[in-house]
């Protein structure tokens, strides 16, 4: 085995005029991240100033045309706290190799099939004028890596009763991994990510960080290098950081990434929880197409049960975490505010689910290669209904490798406050 100690001897060698850049960035599943270390010879003032670089597509799943070579352009810049210093991480984005046409004159490099990012930053152009911001709320699940079974439980894997709560605990056995959280969200400040709190969560084992508030295409830029900072971590305390949406099987919560979202108009005084409203509308309209790309695994997590709504129901209410929308009370107080998507799971894709949400609710037209990605975008609303439950849950099958093991429950989700006289539009 690695002797990690002997890393340490090599840490403060003197890096005589070099600054080393992690180069970040996503392969071909969109959720697999990968980096790879460039030597400048000069310390970089701006994210323009890094040079283009590339790689090796077909080790990715980034090369179905036989072409390997994947371009990579630099879009933001961290301080790493892992080889500290100067150094430096960098997110980026893929693109496909430029290509010399028929006049001789090389046309411009096109953002990679497998680059969710260019189309996102696309639609937060289009929507600057509503000023949209976000943050969300990422679970996560410590695995051991020898058992696959979550760390600090027994090791045979009996019983059907849950364990005592972890939400917001301490104490041995329910604030199971605190050091690799407390070390975790030290990492993601060291490196100027906007975290914004971190709590242990219901399942032992289980914690959550928050990432926000966030502008446009800044959300998925902080959210996977504070995921590219768990994988990193692991190494350092061989567990594994899991984001799968459903973990353990059973009678257990699972791992969420719930999305908090605003515009200028719904934070405007007099007229916010109108137009919030008028989302809600447009939200519920688009249910399955969200669905789609909210995560692979999300339906055996989007049970009904542990907090969340069901994967075929769009349901919202008043401080209900059980909706797909939860209404924060601030809200109805207030008359404007923000709401809370709770349907998005862990492993969700940061840039698919915030340009969803703009793409929705503010009449932004979807982008090309998100209307392909998503099988529900041909067909009309009155022609999902038709095709049944059954149906549904097969796309949804096909798409995460799984099949339920129940169907997904309806529940009744409207508070009596929520359902009163004041506020006669709320409806699950």
């Amino acid at each position: 085995m690695l002797d990690r100690g002997v890393e340490k001897q090599f840490t403060g060698l003197h890096a005589r005029g070099k600054w080393l850049a992690e180069y970040v960035w996503l392969g071909g599943t969109g959720a697999d991240l990968h980096s790879k270390t460039k030597v400048l010879n000069f310390k970089p003032e701006a994210v323009e100033q890094l040079p283009t670089w590339h790689y090796d597509g077909s080790t990715t799943g980034q090369a179905p045309d036989g072409c390997g070579i994947v371009y990579l352009k630099p879009r933001a810049v961290f301080p790493d706290p892992f080889r500290g210093g100067e150094h430096i991480l960098v997110l980026c984005d893929t693109f496909s190799p430029p290509v010399v046409e028929g006049d001789g004159l090389v046309a411009d490099m096109m953002p990679h099939a497998t680059n969710n990012r260019a189309p996102c930053e696309r639609a937060m152009q289009q929507a600057a004028g509503s000023d949209p911001v976000f943050s969300v709320e990422q679970q996560y699940t410590l695995l051991d890596p020898s058992s696959g079974w979550p760390v600090g439980w027994p090791e045979v894997r009996a019983g059907t009763s849950p364990p005592t709560s972890g939400y917001c605990g301490a104490g041995v056995g329910v604030a199971v991994g605190r050091e690799f959280s407390e070390s975790h969200v030290r990492a993601c400040i060291h490196a100027g990510l906007q975290i914004s709190g971190i709590n242990a969560d219901v399942v032992p084992g289980q914690w959550s960080y928050s990432i926000g508030p966030c502008r446009g295409t800044q959300l998925g830029d902080q959210l996977w290098m504070s995921r590219y900072l768990l994988l990193r971590m692991s190494e350092k305390f061989s567990v594994i950081a899991s984001t799968d949406p459903k973990p353990v099987p059973g009678d257990w919560g699972g791992n969420g990434a719930s999305v908090k979202f605003s515009t200028r108009e719904t934070r405007e005084q007099g007229k916010g929880w109108f137009v919030i409203q008028n989302h809600i509308r447009s939200l519920q309209a688009a249910h399955l197409q969200h669905i789609m790309v909210y995560g692979c695994g999300n339906a055996k997590r989007l049970t009904g049960m542990h907090k969340t709504s069901s994967v075929l129901h769009f349901t919202w209410g008043l401080e209900n975490r059980s909706a797909s929308i939860r209404i924060p009370h601030s809200v109805v107080l207030h008359q404007r505010g923000y709401y809370e998507d709770r349907r998005p799971a862990s492993n969700m894709d940061p840039y698919l689910v915030s340009m969803m949400l703009v793409c929705t609710t503010l009449g932004v037209p979807l982008p090309v290669q998100v209307e392909s990605v998503n099988s529900l975008d041909s067909a009309s609303e009155s022609e999902e209904l038709t095709r049944g439950s059954s149906a549904i849950l097969a796309d949804l099958d096909a798409m995460d490798s799984f099949a339920p093991d129940t169907p997904p429950q309806h529940m009744s989700l409207l508070s009596d406050e929520c359902s009163s006289q004041n506020y006669p539009t709320c409806q699950a």
